[in-house]
């Protein structure tokens, strides 16, 4: 159930949206920026309704449109030194009346442009992006497209009820067949994460009051609408949420695969499951300036940018592991060309398929060289937000994408970073690819990456004590 990105004009945007902050405030538009803001004074999650802001506006507009990108608003990488009023003050961009806002943190150089006239039609869009691109003070400049997330075709979604009891206590365990896949109880016995670790999910927000997410859940922050609210009104990020890190052993629901660590949640798409690559890009600089040493990130786009790149450097550079779905158009097998879909397939990103109980390729997973691991993704049982969503029912339900198999390799990852500390991102990376299962053809292959997960061995085995 990763989010789809279609393609405008000819550039491809997702970004690593840190931008240097412009001196003239009055130039800049929306209620703020895409940077770190205070929690409330509670320190805890926002429970209220969002306000609507001016950047939210813009983006349902151009869905409703029917258009692939936000029009008038483009990402821009600044020169080293440069700033946005200088770009808004230079070559032909200064009578097109741009307005600036930054995203993320202040030293990345990259910024949200934004025409006054909003650059409404495809020639007026192509004359403001051919302008920032010529512009001395700037590197280069992307469209802000729209992302938007999908559910693989024909694929059951159906809410799922409680019934026996089975070990952990949770009452839906036994129905959660990845675990037994994966065999999270022989890694359970090791390890069940640190208490302090950060795992962040970026997606579509997390429900703060479910009964097996909540007590966990750090305050997070909502880059669509620029505040703290970061309620779940569709339901995925929610999902996604308890398959990597639910409470376990708590009497209630679901188990998670990494029970004690933190979450951070991240909202980088409405509840109508759409945002744009400046949100997307914001979110991952968000959080990983905000202590998260794993980033989940079931979603993905089908082109690449200079931008997302960006993005995902920075993150690298404050050692998170940054983890992606591949996709679920199924590209890629049976003889298929294999479609790229990023952020999972770009350097330095762990990328996740799909598979089903009985350990074959689930056969909506994309594939292709840059194919890390395999992890269940099919019919997968975890939480739904506890008030009416996009998901079809509360509570918990199951539901199948390569968005269900990304949490699982993440909360793996979040268990081996607390387990062995002292690994960097690339040395967990190695290990989990080292301690899966072999599946398909043996060895390395694009269907099934290096195997399936498996917990127990991941941290049953020392590290580097495994070679393929």
């Amino acid at each position: 159930m990763n989010y789809t990105v279609r393609r405008v004009l000819s550039a491809v945007a997702l970004t690593s949206l840190a931008a240097t902050m412009v001196a003239c405030q009055a130039s800049q538009f929306g209620p703020g920026a895409f940077g770190p803001r205070p929690v409330n004074a509670a320190g805890t999650v926002r429970s209220a309704a969002a306000p609507s802001s001016p950047n939210a506006a813009a983006l349902a507009d151009a869905v409703r449109r029917g258009l692939d990108h936000v029009p008038g608003e483009f990402l821009v990488k600044l020169r080293p030194g440069a700033t946005a009023q200088a770009v808004m003050a230079q070559g032909n961009t200064r009578s097109m009346g741009f307005q600036s806002k930054p995203v993320g943190s202040m030293q990345s150089g990259i910024v949200l442009m934004k025409s006054a006239s909003g650059a409404r039609s495809a020639s007026s869009g192509a004359q403001a992006l051919q302008a920032l691109r010529s512009n001395p003070a700037v590197l280069y400049a992307e469209p802000n497209f729209i992302v938007k997330l999908n559910l693989p075709a024909n694929e059951p979604q159906a809410p799922v009820r409680p019934d026996a009891a089975a070990k952990p206590n949770d009452p839906m365990f036994d129905k959660q067949y990845h675990h037994k896949n994966i065999q999270s109880l022989q890694g359970w016995g090791v390890e069940q994460g640190n208490k302090d670790f950060v795992l962040a999910i970026v997606d579509t927000g997390v429900d703060p009051k479910h009964p097996d997410l909540a007590a966990k859940l750090l305050p997070g922050y909502n880059t669509v609408d620029d505040n703290d609210i970061v309620e779940d009104g569709n339901g995925h990020g929610t999902h996604c949420a308890g398959i990597a890190a639910a409470i376990t052993n708590n009497g209630v629901g679901v188990a998670g695969v990494a029970p004690d660590v933190r979450i951070l949640p991240v909202q980088v798409l409405s509840k109508e499951g759409y945002g744009s690559y400046a949100s997307v890009a914001a979110g991952i600089i968000w959080a990983a300036d905000h202590g998260a040493k794993v980033i989940s990130m079931s979603l993905g786009g089908s082109s690449n940018s200079k931008i997302v790149e960006d993005a995902v450097k920075h993150a690298i550079s404050k050692d998170a592991m940054l983890i992606a779905a591949m996709g679920n158009s199924g590209a890629g097998a049976d003889g298929m060309k294999p479609i790229a879909s990023y952020p999972a397939a770009i350097d330095g990103v762990m990328a996740v398929s799909a598979s089903d109980s009985d350990d074959k390729r689930a056969r909506f997973s994309q594939v292709g060289k840059w194919n890390s691991v395999i992890a269940p993704g099919v019919n997968i049982l975890a939480t739904f937000p506890t008030t009416p969503s996009q998901m079809p029912g509360k509570d918990y339900g199951a539901i199948s994408g390569t968005s269900m198999s990304t949490p699982a390799v993440a909360g793996l990852a979040s268990l081996v970073r607390s387990k062995f500390p002292q690994l960097n991102q690339l040395q967990v990376k190695a290990h989990i690819e080292a301690t899966s299962d072999d599946l398909g053809a043996p060895g390395y292959d694009i269907q099934f990456g290096h195997g399936r997960i498996n917990v127990g061995r991941a941290l049953n085995t020392a590290p580097g004590a495994v070679r393929r």
